[in-house]
């Protein structure tokens, strides 16, 4: 298999777990960047804020460009980005991604749902591409919506994205007609957000896998961050629940409450209202500029993060067992 697209295994049996800034620091300016689930579910949040603090530039995003994403287009971060879905689920589209693609910033590069999908399976097995009928007769394959020139400029390892966005081909095989070659989608770096992770690296998800299962394997380096760190025997009693394995991931950071404002399906609820104030700040360069002056540079630690939230808040966000959030009265 191709090296490009196959990590090699890391070591099983010695401790991952690192600090937030620690993990962060080993992206590099220019990398692809996958962050994990989708939307505003156990979006690794605290990761997105700690790249910003570092002030990480020329980043190129993979799958989505939702909440966490949108943070990281609004403070600069991020350049460019291939995947389907630009939005905040209620609050229409991403606030900052909008704005900065009208004033030519910020380049989006749209591929369907299931081309994620296909484009992380063929980087998992090491293929160069795979063969779909996913988004035939849509504007995926309007060569004036192709920006995959402008990724690969943008790219600071640029044999990671391919010299062609698709191509389309007649069915060798069983004359089924025209069929498009999807290239492979590997990220140099993959965040994955979980309610419980072992100190190895074996980690669960609650809820919705998304492309994490997927881009664990078809990314050079993986960080996951989680709400607790269990111990390793404690995850293998039952291993059928362990979606992600320890020899797929690098470091693994213990960060509680890292998911919100999104929810962690067994943890929290989304925090609507902050995600509300975030959308309304991100619509214009001074309001997200006060938020992330608020929210992100003038806050020294987690802990002070949770305190400036308050316990009252927090508590009221807190699932309710046995259904894994909070029940609301509609």
């Amino acid at each position: 298999m191709n090296n490009l697209f196959n990590k090699t295994p890391g070591p099983a049996r010695n401790s991952k777990v690192v600090s937030l800034p620690e993990a962060i620091s080993t992206i590099n300016d220019g990398d692809i960047l996958m962050l994990g689930a989708f939307i505003d579910t156990r979006r690794p949040m605290a990761a997105a804020y700690e790249i910003v603090r570092q002030h990480k530039q020329g980043l190129i995003l993979l799958a989505q460009c939702s909440l966490a994403e949108d943070i990281l287009v609004g403070a600069g971060c991020a350049v460019a980005w291939r995947g389907c879905y630009t939005g905040i689920a209620t609050f229409g589209l991403s606030p900052a991604t909008l704005r900065k693609t009208e004033e030519g910033q910020f380049f989006p590069d749209e591929i369907g749902h299931l081309d994620i999908i296909y484009g992380a399976m063929a980087a998992m097995i090491g293929s160069p591409f795979v063969a779909t009928r996913a988004t035939l007769g849509s504007d995926v394959l309007n060569d004036q919506m192709d920006r995959n020139k402008v990724l690969l400029d943008k790219a600071g390892n640029k044999g990671m994205i391919p010299k062609k966005k698709f191509e389309l081909v007649e069915d060798p095989f069983y004359d089924q007609g025209t069929v498009k070659l999807l290239p492979a989608m590997p990220a140099d770096v993959a965040i994955i957000h979980t309610p419980v992770a072992g100190e190895l690296g074996t980690a669960r998800i609650s809820g919705s896998l998304a492309f994490d299962h997927y881009f664990i394997h078809a990314a050079k380096t993986v960080i996951i961050t989680t709400e607790q760190i269990v111990p390793e025997e404690y995850l293998r009693r039952e291993p059928n629940r362990n979606q992600i394995p320890c020899t797929a991931v690098d470091m693994v950071v213990e960060i509680p409450w890292g998911g919100h404002p999104s929810q962690v399906p067994g943890c929290y609820d989304t925090d609507i209202s902050f995600i509300r104030n975030y959308a309304e700040a991100a619509k214009t360069s001074e309001g997200f500029d006060m938020w992330a002056e608020e929210w992100i540079f003038d806050v020294a630690s987690r802990d002070q993060y949770l305190d400036k939230l308050g316990a009252s808040r927090l508590t009221k966000l807190r699932s309710a067992a046995p259904w894994g959030y909070q029940l609301q009265s509609w």
